[in-house]
């Protein structure tokens, strides 16, 4: 769920520290949703930004009424065994927006195509894809860019394409909600570290007060290939970890078929009549 334009960090908690943190800005995690429901009951929802349910198999039958209005991210583990757990849990959006996260992994092109046939945004968490990973990322892209019946944003794709087009590419790492500095991930223990995949870099690592963005030029995009990548203002460096010698080949190929698209669907709006 993408972060709203607040000035306080958010922090992605377990259910079991709610109390711990319920003066703050949170999304909360659960895998039981009865007693995410149960315990948020009377949460504010200015502080709750949202909730994950991280067991797909779950009933999520006592979130359909609870919070109308509130983000419900799914998240799945298995894409090629779990993608058929997704009808389960098409209720919610009768009175939630609700998006899926899928894993870059075997099976992850037909549930992202069973998420988008139920309607359901998706965000797909690429990790630094291996080849399996590159193939089934670009059989996601050439749905999301070339079938007609794809009604529903695919990112870090949708965002990615669209930065493009406009030629202000947002980095990755606000696209994919993992913006240091904004976002804080606290494990079950209760440890604070930075989101996704900075988990373990310490947040007073990063120096947020030298300008927008300038934690990407400060740590996050200094690898070698990044200072000469034509995508450095897309990716930001987002490849590159946590392996810093990750090559980055197949996933600028990506890039580079996002760029194309952007560039004909500039060509076609501009030669389309008024």
């Amino acid at each position: 769920m993408s972060a709203p334009q607040v000035s306080e960090p958010i922090y992605n908690i377990p259910l079991q520290l709610w109390p711990a943190y319920a003066e703050r800005t949170v999304v909360v995690r659960a895998t039981d949703p009865a007693a995410l429901a149960a315990t948020l009951a009377t949460a504010d929802a200015e502080r709750l930004l949202g909730v994950q349910l991280q067991a797909l198999a779950a009933d999520s039958e006592p979130l359909n009424a609870w919070q109308p209005g509130m983000p419900i991210e799914l998240l799945m583990g298995d894409p090629e065994t779990e993608f058929p757990l997704l009808y389960h849990h098409t209720e919610l959006q009768d009175n939630h927006p609700v998006r899926v996260v899928i894993p870059a992994r075997p099976g992850l092109a037909k549930a992202v195509k069973v998420a988008l046939a139920l309607e359901f945004p998706v965000r797909i968490d690429p990790g630094q894809p291996d080849a399996a990973a590159l193939a089934e990322l670009a059989a996601v892209l050439e749905l999301y860019l070339r079938h007609s019946d794809v009604a529903q944003p695919v990112e870090y794709l949708h965002s990615t394409l669209l930065g493009l087009y406009y030629d202000d590419p947002l980095p990755l790492w606000i696209a994919m909600d993992e913006e240091p500095g904004l976002l804080y991930q606290v494990a079950d223990d209760g440890t604070e570290s930075l989101p996704g995949r900075l988990a373990g870099v310490a947040p007073t690592t990063l120096a947020r007060d030298a300008g927008p963005l300038a934690w990407i030029e400060q740590l996050l995009a200094t690898a070698p290939d990044c200072q000469s990548c034509a995508f450095r203002r897309v990716c930001g460096g987002y490849f590159k970890w946590p392996q810093r010698d990750y090559d980055c080949r197949g996933v600028q190929k990506l890039f580079t078929e996002l760029s194309a698209a952007a560039n004909e669907l500039r060509r076609d709006l501009d030669t389309a009549p008024s």
